[in-house]
């Protein structure tokens, strides 16, 4: 995710500096029966989080663990939206919809008021470069 990384080296990105570890991680994503890919996993361990300007992803941090908003939404659409089941909430974009990643590091939307997904055909590095206007 080198394009993130100088992104985030060259702005006034906002990140957690209470990460967990990668043992931790492992132990959150157990409790909580979900994967997920590479991708993610670097920017959890990396980052946590990140905001910039107006906009900000979900993440977990070393304080919250399994209570970061990353698990306790993804829980609450796995709850009450089944076509979310197997995916990881990253953004709460109002209204209703979300972007949630799968263990494949792919972006989708999902629509809370039909309960459908949308492939937004792209991976997560190149979605957060997207969305922070990059």
């Amino acid at each position: 995710m080198e394009k993130l990384v100088n992104f985030i080296k060259s702005n006034d990105v906002d990140f957690t500096k209470n990460l967990v570890t990668e043992n931790e991680l492992n132990e959150i994503l157990i409790q909580s029966n979900i994967k997920i890919g590479s991708q993610l996993k670097e920017y959890i361990l990396t980052y946590g989080y990140l905001g910039y300007e107006s906009y900000e992803l979900y993440g977990i941090n070393s304080k919250q663990k399994t209570d970061s908003d990353m698990i306790s939404q993804t829980k609450y659409l796995n709850k009450y939206f089944d076509s979310s089941i197997g995916f990881i909430a990253l953004e709460n974009l109002g209204e209703g919809s979300y972007i949630l990643v799968n263990s494949d590091d792919q972006i989708f939307i999902l629509e809370t008021e039909n309960n459908t997904m949308k492939n937004k055909n792209m991976k997560l590095e190149e979605y957060i470069l997207e969305r922070f206007g990059n």
